[in-house]
């Protein structure tokens, strides 16, 4: 049963409870995040409406990779601080790394893994079929239409599957093809790595689908139903999150907060009790 008045208009919506101590430290450090987003922005020359910008853009950073991070493993919290270490470093010598897509892949991921323990609310649905045809447009690229149309699928498939998802995979899937069509599309302009970025994020991602692969069990449990989130569904998320770091690897500004959080997931796996060598 929902505990908390978000649920009552959203299913994707996670409240952020001060009383667990790894919630208030990142209400702590979120405005830490944004005096440093703002000093770096002075340091640079910049003024007024900058400043409060760039403030801000670290502070969604900071939260934003710190969520994604949760979502993708929920199992690891300690290395969600370590995921949101690697997006502030990322935030701090990219100029304008991309935001909103790493909050419209949250709440893909959470539509697939559940974590809220509520299957999404058609509101839910209409909003993340909205702004991912969206991203499409803000990216210059109709990938993120399958990273969509992927987490509408999974969730019309997997455990306790909700089936009218499979309409809004199927309109972000013909966004994908119409954004082919309308731009001249050809598959011949993606290119094979052929940047440090390019290499070391590939080389992160491989690891963290191997992750993916090889999770066998899930302990966290639904915020509003106490259960024990669904391994498949969990690792459907990791996927979708996957995906939408892999479809715009060759464009860094844009996925860079999203592969900077597997990066710290990926350096977190070497403190995980199942990664340890047996004594």
């Amino acid at each position: 049963m929902a505990t908390h008045r978000i649920y009552q208009y959203t299913s994707i919506g996670r409240s952020l409870n001060p009383g667990y101590p790894t919630n208030k430290a990142v209400l702590i450090l979120m405005p830490v995040a944004a005096v440093f987003g703002a000093f770096l922005a002075w340091s640079q020359g910049d003024t007024g409406m900058i400043i409060l910008q760039r403030a801000l853009r670290f502070a969604l950073v900071l939260f934003g990779s710190w969520a994604l991070a949760r979502e993708l493993n929920p199992d690891d919290s300690p290395a969600a601080f370590i995921s949101m270490a690697a997006a502030m470093l990322a935030a701090a010598v990219m100029e304008s790394p991309g935001i909103l897509i790493v909050f419209v892949t949250l709440g893909l991921v959470r539509i697939v893994n559940r974590s809220t323990g509520l299957p999404a609310r058609v509101t839910d649905s209409l909003l993340l079929t909205v702004l991912s045809i969206g991203m499409m447009y803000v990216l210059q690229s109709p990938f993120f239409g399958a990273v969509a149309a992927l987490a509408f699928f999974l969730d019309g498939s997997l455990k306790e599957p909700l089936r009218r998802q499979w309409l809004y995979g199927l309109v972000c899937l013909g966004g994908c093809v119409v954004y082919m069509v309308d731009h001249g599309f050809s598959f011949s302009r993606v290119t094979a790595p052929d940047t440090l970025f390019e290499w070391i994020s590939l080389l992160f991602l491989v690891i963290f689908a191997l992750d993916a692969f090889l999770l066998k069990r899930v302990s966290s449990q639904g915020d509003t139903n106490r259960k024990a989130l669904d391994v498949a569904r969990v690792r459907g998320g990791m996927a979708v999150g996957l995906l939408a770091a892999v479809q715009g690897v060759e464009k860094p500004e844009n996925v860079v907060i999203i592969v900077a959080t597997i990066a710290g997931l990926c350096m977190g796996m070497a403190f995980r009790k199942g990664f340890r060598v047996p004594t």
